[in-house]
């Protein structure tokens, strides 16, 4: 998977975080981790993928 399409994936589902926590970065973040999209190192998981391509194709609720 290319660069690119990892930071969009990333910053996706950052931002569907966001929206679901309604606050900052860090609660985002922690909602993320606690959900099993990101990894203890803010990595994108195999299910922040998944919630990606779901982000994209417009089907994430």
């Amino acid at each position: 998977m290319s660069a690119s399409k990892i930071s969009n994936d990333y910053e996706a589902v950052l931002a569907y975080c966001c929206d679901k926590t309604m606050n900052g970065y860090e609660q985002a973040l922690h909602y993320g981790r606690l959900s099993g999209y990101f990894t203890k190192d803010n990595k994108l998981t195999a299910m922040g993928h998944k919630v990606a391509r779901l982000i994209e194709d417009d089907l994430a609720a």
